[in-house]
């Protein structure tokens, strides 16, 4: 962005640039042309304009033939030169005739003009050619002028006279300039800016990184100061917040901990304890009902320590985990991929999320079917069904905790109601996410996703 910023700044002022060195190159050769003439006048004198002698015909035939005329060429006309396509110097043609008037030479209807050199005429364009190409000879390399400046006036015998001389072309030196510049300031500029900004950005980068992984597993450390001092300041206001959040998790874990050995404590004990109910029938409800308590407290532990998992990350084999994890199912089947897909995983907590999705799949639509691709860096893993769908304005809803698609609280039919939310929770624990969506074909397809 500043370098852009920069890279306009300096074209707008290349051009501005440029365009004083053209008018500066016509005010200079407007001088010229002026004090030229001038000079040829004053040395005229008043038989210049002198109609009763020979000498005002002498004079005319040097104007005409620029004999002497060095780097302005003259001539006499009874009309001025008229070009067709000439750009007029007001302000230069108001300067000229104020430095005649005050050099006493009377000159009249003062005309400066910039032409193309090809529309001077031939006693105007000639002795300047041939002069340019002498001194282009003996100066090889120099660039032919295209332009020329072009004088007229009217002289107090009625008499016209002209005068030309070629602008010089020095835009190559000073577009030669102008990168030279450009380059130094880009030099001066980018160069400091670059590494006040990868000063900045390091720190910021590692400060990211270390965002994403608060409250994972693992002790934090603190974050070493780096940087300018706002910087440093925020990695110290990083750093208390991670102690802060780390021993928030770690209370939580403690109470859930706690929670859970008091709860499967006395669940524990009614189970030994309906053993000695008579009824049989009875007997068993009692038990499907403690293990359907045990199951959810399970849910809810394993919901709640998500956020600070202690399974390390290994690089696993995704098509053989996920057809290992369906093999525990009669009614799943795994499309594998071409190619071997690997990533780097928590595979136990990946092995609960395909679970989960599988058995939904398969209570729901009685067969399920699996899929791996690759893309982006991202794996994908699609569980299609073959059962009645959902209301997909309904979909988000279904992550939301104790929320089933079946709405009866039996177990039998419609589980914990946590299965989605733990596998979405898994997911985006790998920087990815469950989806779910209707088939054309009929069924659901649930797509869980995870970084490479």
């Amino acid at each position: 962005m500043a370098a852009s910023a920069l890279l306009i700044a300096q074209s707008v002022n290349a051009a501005l640039l440029l365009s004083g060195v053209r008018t500066r190159a016509i005010a200079e050769t407007s001088v010229l042309v002026v004090s030229r003439v001038a000079n040829q006048l004053e040395r005229q004198g008043a038989n210049a304009f002198d109609t009763g002698n020979g000498v005002r015909r002498g004079m005319r035939e040097r104007f005409r033939s620029g004999r002497r005329a060095g780097a302005v060429a003259i001539s006499l006309t009874p009309s001025p030169v008229e070009i067709l396509r000439a750009d007029y110097q007001s302000e230069m043609s108001e300067r000229a005739q104020e430095f005649l008037r005050q050099g006493d030479i009377e000159l009249s209807n003062i005309r400066i003009s910039t032409v193309a050199i090809a529309a001077l005429p031939f006693e105007l364009r000639a002795p300047q050619m041939r002069r340019w190409q002498s001194i282009r000879f003996r100066q090889a390399g120099r660039e032919t002028p295209s332009r020329a400046v072009l004088f007229t006036a009217r002289l107090p015998n009625g008499q016209w006279i002209n005068a030309a001389a070629l602008v010089r072309p020095n835009e190559n030196a000073s577009i030669f300039a102008l990168l030279l510049q450009t380059i130094t300031l880009f030099a001066a500029v980018m160069i400091p800016l670059a590494l006040v900004a990868r000063r900045i950005a390091r720190p910021l980068e590692d400060l990211t990184k270390r965002v994403r992984r608060v409250g994972l597993a693992g002790e934090p450390e603190p974050m070493e100061r780096a940087g300018p001092d706002d910087i440093q300041q925020l990695i110290v206001a990083f750093n208390a917040m991670q102690a802060r959040v780390a021993n928030l998790l770690g209370e939580k874990d403690v109470m859930l901990g706690a929670i859970g050995h008091d709860l499967k404590t006395p669940l524990a004990a009614l189970r030994v304890r309906i053993e000695s109910v008579d009824d049989d029938e009875e007997r068993e409800k009692m038990a499907s009902t403690i293990d359907e308590m045990v199951t959810i407290l399970d849910d809810i532990l394993t919901l709640a320590r998500l956020g600070k998992s202690g399974e390390p990350l290994q690089s696993v084999d995704i098509g053989a985990m996920v057809e290992s994890v369906a093999s525990d199912f009669a009614a799943a089947e795994v499309n594998l991929p071409d190619q071997r897909v690997v990533a780097h995983i928590r595979p136990v907590l990946i092995r609960r999320a395909l679970r989960n999705l599988i058995n939904n799949a398969i209570t729901y639509g009685a067969h399920a079917a699996l899929a791996i691709r690759a893309e982006n860096g991202m794996i994908f893993v699609d569980i299609d069904d073959d059962g009645p769908g959902i209301d997909m304005t309904l979909a988000e809803n279904m992550f939301e905790p104790f929320m089933r698609a079946e709405r009866s609280r039996s177990r039998s039919t419609g589980g914990s109601g946590l299965g989605l939310t733990i596998s979405r929770a898994i997911a985006r624990a790998h920087n990815g996410d469950v989806r779910l969506e209707n088939r054309t074909t009929g069924g659901l397809r649930a797509t869980i996703s995870f970084q490479v």
